[in-house]
């Protein structure tokens, strides 16, 4: 049956009882205004507001807050498609419970106050509903720190990241990665709840239809003349069994909580004023964890994310930079790092690269959309079942293609 094309109003009510969860009963909210945080076609899973309050503690001086509420997505297709209900809740658990952990794992290995893995922003507390008892509604919101407001900024999604802001982002997810491994060694009890929070999402019977999708794709490829040198190896990568992939167990000991929406629009940059360079990085949208491979998330961070100069001339200098984060926080962890050589890495990493392909055109093809949509339910819609491409993501997939054919990725290792 179609999902309803209705699309409701978001609005954010009664900030205060939210905000008193966090910072204690004494806090009064004076006043506050909301304003979209993000353009049309940004961000298709939630919506998304900058929040300026007002408040005081107690009888103390008015302050300001500069936050983010993340609240249900307009659309109840939008709200089919992401899983709302389910998603709004593995996000909470993230900042709420898995986070913390994390930084109270990393104080038990010896690590200082101010080196503790500080990778989001901070947490302002959240609701379900503002009635009791009900399961999720129109007033769900998630409040956190506004970033921007801090000096954070986000790359280019068309241009893709430099070499510097791509090794900030590939070292800090190997910390992330290697954080969740030694949980899972160290924590097993507690890894077992965080696993039940990293559910996957299900599609809706009839609203994806991944076949079609395909073969637009192919005939694009086949028409262009430097993507279609490659054409047999992309079908061959295209016509996995997309579903055996989704539901596979992942093989240990390389698996772990992942981000599992690891593109570029997902996290966050600030640089020193003085230098300029990148000093910090934040991780946003968690609404997607899994418990999965992380060279799986490696392979699509690297070819999704990376500038053409980066893809050209530094590939394998990320990989590296990567895998030698990842080993120095897991001995830091005291972990055993002998089952992580590096050959088995790499042969992992080339196991993973090929099963994320059938995946790439679609994320690489939001990632370069150039249309500013509104946010009605038909221009939704569009974006996930409808495919029109531009000179940009042809460029994408040549680099990627190419990338794939040297590192000789284009093979199923495990069939």
């Amino acid at each position: 049956m179609p999902v309803s094309q209705k699309v409701h109003k978001i609005e954010l009510r009664d900030l205060q009882s939210v905000l008193r969860k966090k910072l204690g009963n004494s806090i009064s909210v004076v006043n506050y205004n909301v304003e979209p945080l993000l353009q049309p076609g940004e961000n298709y899973g939630s919506s998304i507001f900058k929040v300026h309050a007002i408040i005081t503690r107690g009888e103390g001086k008015e302050e300001r807050l500069d936050l983010v509420a993340k609240m249900m997505p307009a659309t109840d297709f939008q709200r089919e498609i992401f899983c709302s209900s389910l998603t709004f809740r593995k996000e909470i658990f993230l900042y709420d419970t898995l986070i913390p952990a994390y930084k109270d794992l990393e104080r038990e290995f010896g690590v200082e106050e101010e080196e503790l893995f500080d990778i989001v922003p901070e947490f302002f507390g959240s609701r379900l509903s503002m009635i009791p008892n009900r399961e999720i509604d129109e007033d769900a919101v998630i409040l956190l720190q506004n970033l921007k407001a801090q000096g954070y900024y986000m790359a280019d999604r068309r241009e893709g990241l430099d070499l510097e802001h791509a090794k900030v982002a590939v070292s800090n997810l190997a910390r992330f990665h290697a954080l969740g491994i030694a949980m899972k060694l160290h924590k097993p009890s507690f890894f077992e709840i965080v696993k039940s929070q990293a559910t996957l999402i299900e599609q809706q019977e009839g609203e994806w239809n991944y076949v079609e999708c395909v073969k637009t794709f192919q005939k694009i490829f086949r028409n262009d003349a430097e993507i279609s040198k490659y054409q047999d190896q992309i079908d061959r990568g295209l016509m996995q069994d997309v579903v055996k992939i989704t539901n596979e167990l992942p093989p240990e000991p390389w698996s772990t909580i992942v981000h599992a929406d690891f593109w570029i629009n997902n996290f966050m940059f600030k640089n020193n004023p003085l230098t300029g360079k990148v000093v910090s990085i934040k991780f946003v949208d968690f609404q997607n964890f899994l418990y999965l491979t992380v060279t799986r998330e490696l392979a699509v961070c690297l070819v999704s994310n990376s500038s053409a100069d980066v893809m050209e001339n530094h590939f394998n200098e990320l990989i590296d930079h990567y895998y030698g984060n990842f080993i120095q926080i897991l001995k830091r962890m005291q972990c055993d790092v002998g089952q992580f050589s590096r050959d088995k890495f790499d042969e992992r990493l080339a196991i993973d690269a090929f099963k994320i392909f059938p995946f790439l055109p679609f994320s690489i093809k939001i990632m370069t959309d150039d249309v500013k949509r509104s946010s009605n339910s038909s221009d939704v819609r569009e974006v996930f079942h409808n495919i029109r491409v531009n000179d940009q993501f042809l460029q994408k997939m040549r680099k990627c293609v190419e990338k794939f054919d040297e590192m000789n990725w284009f093979q199923d290792r495990e069939g």
